[in-house]
């Protein structure tokens, strides 16, 4: 009910992708970055499983070979603004447009393609962000499942106690920047073990926007 309220006033938004197999999309957000993203990745691989790094626009240009990475790797790039600086809300319809238009800028410079699409910072939805949305005829990328690993330790407690509710087509939201990498890795590799066990597929998220269109 209070997404359906909040969808309402806010705008449609992606938190799960209908598909006929059994898929999740595993996401992290915030990077890219050489001290957690080279390590997710080689755990990625690990399982034979593919996510979607949702990218900030400010952490790409040094970190070209990590993109060139992602995306050879067959994971999906999606926009996460150009800062991460959820200030500029409060700066008016123009600004708000420019902080997403230039992290856009930025991953097709560097990819050769459009993201997937655009997941506000925090998961901040605003009516101005729902008109900017409705203008490029996007629905953000939100999330069904977080964890809120960016202030809480990501611990086998805490996923084993939401992945009895995960179901097929579902978004789950990470964070690739964790600098005390050991914890937060052990726990993701038996997140995604467990999952897979589950009868899972591990997938990217595709540009949804595009095929919804």
């Amino acid at each position: 009910m209070f997404n359906f309220i909040s969808d309402l006033i806010l705008g449609p938004c992606i938190r799960k992708i209908e598909s006929s197999k059994k898929s999740i999309y595993l996401t992290f957000d915030d990077g890219p970055n050489a001290f957690c993203t080279p390590k997710v990745l080689d755990l990625l691989i690990k399982h034979n499983a593919k996510a979607s790094f949702f990218v900030i626009g400010n952490k790409i240009e040094g970190n070209l070979l990590l993109m060139n990475r992602i995306q050879n790797e067959g994971h999906s790039i999606g926009n996460h603004s150009i800062d991460h600086d959820t200030n500029v809300h409060f700066k008016g319809k123009a600004a708000l447009k420019k902080w997403i238009d230039h992290g856009e800028a930025i991953i097709q410079k560097h990819t050769d393609s459009p993201s997937i699409g655009f997941r506000p910072p925090v998961g901040i939805r605003t009516p101005v962000l729902k008109q900017i949305m409705k203008l490029h005829n996007e629905k953000p990328i939100m999330w069904q499942h977080r964890f809120f690993d960016t202030v809480l330790t990501f611990t086998e407690a805490s996923w084993k106690r939401k992945i009895h509710k995960i179901c097929s087509g579902d978004i789950i939201v990470l964070h690739d920047t964790h600098k005390k990498t050991d914890v937060f890795l052990s726990n993701l590799d038996k997140f995604i073990a467990q999952l897979i066990e589950y009868g899972f597929q591990l997938r990217a998220i595709p540009n949804i926007n595009i095929i919804e269109n």
